[in-house]
């Protein structure tokens, strides 16, 4: 049987993608979003990832009028890196992965929640049969096969 997400997320940019682009991972998030069995989070890097994906898909004005109704939707809490600079720090300098994944996990870590990424990328797979890590890592994909 498979598997159902649920609770407190850290999201990546990937699932913010995913959501407004509407992809089959996406609409199974927004149902879970909409009915409340899962509470979002995201980093400003995030959001920041997933501005820029869409300027280059639509330009600018029509990314920061997207990117701003997700945030106002109340579906996705904006959290404050401030307090976990030296921990995105830390993971960056520890692990091959881009900043944005840092700032997803160690937003995960300060939460105690798990990090909720699009799919399996090949820098994480790679990070993570070197060396697990300190925090659950999920992948919207398994949910929606």
């Amino acid at each position: 049987m498979k598997k159902e997400l649920e609770g407190d997320c850290v999201f990546d940019a990937s699932v913010l993608v995913d959501l407004i682009f509407s992809t089959k991972r996406g609409l199974y998030l927004r149902k879970k979003l909409v009915n409340e069995s899962v509470n979002g989070y995201a980093s400003e890097i995030a959001l920041v990832e997933l501005k820029y994906v869409l300027c280059r898909k639509t330009g600018w004005k029509k990314a920061k009028e997207v990117t701003d109704n997700l945030i106002d939707s109340g579906y996705i809490i904006v959290k404050d890196l401030t307090p976990i600079l030296d921990l995105i720090a830390r993971y960056k300098c520890e692990r091959k992965i881009s900043l944005g994944d840092c700032s997803t996990i160690a937003l995960s870590k300060y939460l105690s929640t798990p990090a909720l990424f699009s799919k399996r990328e090949e820098d994480l797979i790679r990070e993570l049969t070197e060396k697990l890590f300190d925090i659950e890592l999920l992948f919207l994909e398994d949910f929606t096969r």
